[in-house]
């Protein structure tokens, strides 16, 4: 299954190899590998969502012809997918065959005249090398752009002239290791973050100004306290199809705020913050159903 369009992949491998030097040489006496590790970087245009699957851990399908609905949600287990890379090289090609990958971080980025792009940290655990490349699979679905997207903070206050947005999705993956292999025997998602920030074009202190004060639309002052949690964040994408790809975040917090002004721009205001969880993510298309992990290995 192709990621999206556009796409660059990037592959870093390392065999953690240690030089042993021991009493009378300056000079090592032996090279030993421990660890192997290996992590892809895939970057690219968004055209379809399925990897959401391995960022979020669970898919449920519905919805009708036209208008299927793909809906992702949190799991405390990822799902583990291999990832193929090859090469025509003319005589004998090359294939990689990634094993055991799951998602790190996902992040989703737009900017005024851009593309909706996404970029994905992924470690694996093993790895195969061929010499028969694999057919090319394009994805054939429209790319969404930041011209067909809508952020709500909270649900139904649309948030006026956005010139950018990015989100990181984190599963802070800790590689376990075990007595006995070089090799992954596992790969634990422990706390999951979800951070963002966001720059819009100053016009009105009441879409971002006062809920950074105190959580709410009417704030005057700071608050003395921890404030009130913004109930929600919502990002809508659509793209030439109609397919749409929407995200609701739920417990916002607006961390840092930043109102530059200069004689020869557009003031400009910008947010940092996080969520605390996901209520889903759910992607629209005209496919009945999505890719799921496999249930054979």
């Amino acid at each position: 299954m192709p990621f999206g369009q556009g796409i660059e992949v990037s592959v870093a491998r390392n065999n953690n190899a240690e030089r042993v030097y021991g009493v009378g040489a300056r000079n090592a006496t032996a090279t030993v590998n421990k660890q192997f590790s290996g992590t892809a970087n895939i970057n690219g245009a968004v055209s379809n969502a399925y990897w959401l699957l391995g960022v979020l851990g669970t898919n449920a399908d519905a919805g009708t012809t036209g208008a299927y609905t793909h809906t992702y949600t949190e799991a405390d287990r990822l799902p583990s997918f291999s990832l193929k890379q090859s090469f025509e090289l003319g005589t004998t090609d090359s294939i990689s065959t990634l094993v055991g990958c799951r998602i790190n971080t996902l992040t989703l980025s737009a900017s005024v005249n851009e593309t909706l792009k996404f970029s994905i940290e992924a470690p694996y655990r093993y790895e195969s090398l061929g010499t028969t490349k694999i057919s090319d699979n394009p994805d054939i679905e429209p790319v969404f752009t930041f011209a067909h997207g809508s952020i709500e903070m909270p649900d139904g206050t649309s948030i006026a002239a956005v010139q950018n947005f990015e989100l990181t999705i984190t599963n802070t993956l800790d590689a376990i290791y075990g007595i006995g292999s070089r090799f992954l025997t596992d790969n634990v998602a422990k706390q999951r973050e979800y951070t963002f920030s966001m720059t819009a074009a100053f016009s009105d202190q009441t879409d971002l100004l006062t809920y950074f004060l105190n959580g709410t639309n009417s704030a005057t002052a700071p608050t003395t306290g921890s404030g009130t949690e913004i109930a929600t964040l919502e990002l809508t994408f659509t793209n030439d199809d109609g397919d749409i790809l929407y995200i609701n975040l739920t417990g916002v917090k607006l961390n840092e705020e930043t109102l530059p002004q200069n004689v020869n721009e557009v003031v400009k205001e910008d947010v940092t913050g996080w969520a605390r969880a996901c209520t889903n993510a759910i992607y629209t298309n005209d496919v009945h159903t999505a890719p799921a992990e496999a249930d054979n290995i």
